[in-house]
């Protein structure tokens, strides 16, 4: 573990007079949602929009913006957000020392504009689980610099960050615009490799409880793992601090939870588990959909057929567009799926079991 510490060490020292460096920037002059500037060892994205920007990105000179779809909800869409990516070249891992933002709302309308008035920023890091920053906007650009935590700091894979902007107002004449004319992401690539870490946590649903494993790798000794839960994928609540590699949560109600583990390090930098989700049923066999449990790019299902025979199971977004569907043949009983989904937008999805006068719907976070 020694050469590992040298290692971030050195990386953090590079940092330090890395601060002002760019490790990507987006200007969106001539109308290009490209990056403008990507650092040495950096590979960076296009800005993106999620699903629920129904109007799509458009231009006006150097401001970009998203229009129509943003919430007037006081919380985010999980689906309403800009979008945008660095990741290491080969050979390469990232210090990442802040997101530096220009944002603004729609100035169409009456003078106080129209368009989300609050924005909050996420990343992939943690399965967009937590908040690195928030704040309000208005008809003029406001730079918000938000400094990035110390996971940030010696990153080997590509990070994701995701823009959302809720909370929209409208007045007469107004647009539902979310705007910037510039994105940058202040760090940079340096030249060698990381020890790998890792949290593999799986959550399955019981009646009125939550039976949780995980296998650790890449940590230091005095490394301390925190079991977390949430009820909206956002806030979640420190349960306990673990040891061992197995829990089980009794204090359940039934409903959809997550769950994630933190890893707090001697040196104060912490790493987060991707989130995991579960339906908790309020029995043992009051539903045929008794439980869900979603992680990296699979569902695994747990049912209860009350008859033998022929079912459907189909997944459809909230929308009701249709994702999967199968049809098996099964005995009384419980039973379980593993289902393969692929690469999909992070949001809300709808499992359905139907058949032999049989007809279950769960919703889940994916």
């Amino acid at each position: 573990m020694k050469a590992i510490t040298v290692l971030l060490i050195a990386g953090l020292w590079i940092s330090t007079d890395a601060r002002a460096q760019t490790a990507a920037a987006w200007s969106f002059s001539g109308e290009s949602v490209n990056p403008s500037t990507a650092g040495t060892g950096v590979t960076a994205s296009k800005v993106t929009l999620g699903s629920d920007v129904t109007g799509g990105g458009q231009f006006s000179g150097s401001d970009f913006f998203g229009q129509d779809g943003w919430p007037a909800a006081t919380t985010i869409d999980p689906n309403a957000y800009m979008q945008f990516s660095v990741g290491p070249n080969s050979g390469y891992y990232l210090v990442l020392n802040t997101v530096v933002m220009s944002l603004r709302h729609s100035t169409l309308g009456t003078s106080a504009g129209s368009g989300p008035t609050s924005w909050l920023l996420s990343s992939s890091l943690d399965g967009y689980s937590s908040v690195l920053a928030s704040g309000s906007l208005t008809t003029g650009y406001q730079n918000f610099t938000v400094t990035l935590p110390a996971a940030f700091q010696g990153l080997m894979s590509t990070v994701t960050f995701r823009l959302y902007g809720y909370n929209e107002i409208m007045t007469a004449g107004g647009s539902n615009r979310f705007v910037t004319n510039s994105i940058s992401i202040k760090g940079s690539a340096t030249p060698g490799t990381l020890a790998a870490q890792s949290i593999d946590l799986k959550a399955v649903a019981q009646a009125q409880a939550v039976d949780l494993r995980w296998q650790t790798q890449g940590f230091a000794d005095g490394t301390g793992f925190l079991l977390q839960r949430s009820a909206d994928g956002m806030q979640f609540t420190t349960l306990e601090t673990v040891t061992g590699n197995s829990a089980v949560d009794h204090a359940v109600t039934p409903g959809q939870w997550y769950y994630r583990i933190e890893a707090q390090e001697a040196d104060g930098s912490s790493y987060f588990s991707p989130m995991v989700t579960v339906m908790v049923s309020g029995s043992a066999t009051a539903s045929v959909i008794k439980g869900i449990a979603a992680q990296g790019s699979s569902v695994r299902t747990f049912l209860h057929l009350p008859d033998a025979g022929s079912y459907l199971l189909t997944i459809r977004t909230v929308d009701g567009q249709p994702v999967y569907h199968v049809e098996m043949n099964g005995q009384a009983g419980d039973i379980t799926t593993d289902i393969a989904l692929g690469t999909r937008a992070h949001g809300v999805y709808v499992l359905t079991l139907s058949g032999n006068d049989a007809n279950s719907s769960r919703e889940f976070f994916y």
